[in-house]
């Protein structure tokens, strides 16, 4: 049906929703076995694929026709969750059942639980659910500063640093397999190439899994708002031509800096737990800055510490990052919240003076404690997921 809807929208250059339902409902009613919201959900896919078409189209590239290959079903309607069993409709009164594992069971077992649709492959089923999230009032921020080999996570009072040189040791093996390989067969060639790539993204998203949850439950606890930089113009840094070595620039190209924000993102929202994202503005410096005296620092290439001509002390790169993050952080984070009172008027017989009294940003003592913050960290950084997870518990 998917198809079906394709080759009418190319047909009659439609490539919205409205359009390609009001074209094509019609002719779907052919598959007369079908339930009517499959035929919906049919539609609303062939008008996602049409439109990233003329996207393609509009940029530049060569795009062919398109068309699915992997049979799919998306619904939202009709299912059931009865037993332990996942039911999807099949039209008559009659249901194709799916037994869930015993993971599926314990989380859809939630009663505060919204099941929404589904998606269905030859392979696995999805099921997307939902619920209603209170938020938590934070009252600190704690910066996240990504690099290839660590994660920095804290503010001017702590600092946790985690050790994700594992990720690029998948990927350089996974590189070395593939490259291993003689055949001349393009399409041998494919199936190894996704075999490997498949492998090597499950053990990386497993890595981060472990690092952003413990993240998160850490700001919980500490009800932390979490800062994110803006690096997104990163990738412009390691292209052709940048005088890079070829293996140097597939290093820092694998580095996958939004996966780890994407799995933080959406485990913070589902705990309550506000994400604040800083703006390209707001994050040049917050790594060549000094968070207490605001001068810049000079860098030593052999190592990652800066050193500051006007506080005396040496500093980690890394920590002065996530410094700079909190503390820009908090000051969008309270400016948010700060409500002037209006101005007063006093009584008469006496000289009118206007009053406003803004609520105003007040430095914590946060900041007079970077002192005590540098040696600490260091010690941190080889902080394991194990050791967090016996600190949380003591909490």
């Amino acid at each position: 049906m998917v198809n079906h809807c394709i080759r009418i929208g190319l047909q009659n250059n439609a490539h919205t929703l409205k359009r390609l339902c009001f074209l094509s409902y019609h002719e779907l009613a052919q598959y007369n076995e079908i339930p009517s919201y499959y035929k919906l959900c049919a539609i609303s896919k062939a008008a996602g694929i049409l439109a990233n078409r003329k996207q393609s189209i509009k940029r530049g590239f060569d795009t062919k026709k398109p068309y699915l290959k992997r049979s799919i079903l998306i619904s939202c309607y009709g299912f059931r969750l009865k037993d332990r069993i996942f039911k999807i409709p099949l039209g008559d009164r009659k249901y194709f059942e799916i037994p869930l594992n015993n993971h599926s069971r314990q989380i859809l077992s939630d009663n505060s639980l919204k099941i929404n649709s589904f998606v269905l492959t030859p392979n696995h089923i999805s099921i997307t659910y939902s619920k209603e999230v209170t938020q938590i009032e934070c009252t600190k921020t704690a910066g996240i500063d990504r690099n290839l080999r660590n994660l920095t996570v804290g503010n001017c009072k702590e600092v946790i640093q985690f050790d994700i040189s594992k990720a690029v040791k998948i990927a350089e093996n996974t590189k070395s397999v593939i490259s291993s390989f003689k055949r001349n067969d393009s399409r041998i060639k494919k199936k190894l190439y996704s075999k490997y790539g498949t492998r090597r993204k499950n053990k990386t998203n497993q890595l981060l899994h472990k690092v952003s949850k413990t993240i998160v439950e850490y700001a919980t606890i500490n009800r932390q708002s979490l800062v994110f930089e803006d690096i997104r113009h990163i990738r412009k840094l390691y292209q052709k031509g940048n005088w890079q070595g070829r293996k140097y620039r597939g290093k820092m190209n694998s580095w996958s800096f939004s996966g780890i924000k994407k799995q933080i993102e959406y485990k913070a929202r589902w705990n309550g737990i506000q994400v604040i994202q800083l703006s390209k503005g707001e994050t040049r410096g917050t790594s060549t800055l000094c968070p207490r005296c605001g001068k810049r620092l000079q860098e030593q290439r052999a190592s990652r510490d800066l050193w500051c001509d006007t506080c005396q002390r040496w500093q980690d790169r890394d920590v002065i990052a996530v410094m700079n993050q909190s503390l820009r952080g908090l000051l969008r984070f309270s400016s948010s919240k700060g409500d002037a009172d209006e101005a007063m008027v006093q009584e008469s017989g006496t000289p009118v003076i206007l009053k406003v009294d803004a609520s105003k940003l007040q430095s914590s003592g946060d900041f007079y404690h970077l002192e005590d913050v540098t040696e600490p960290c260091r010690k941190a950084s080889s902080l394991s997921l194990e050791k967090m997870s016996s600190l949380l518990e003591m909490k």
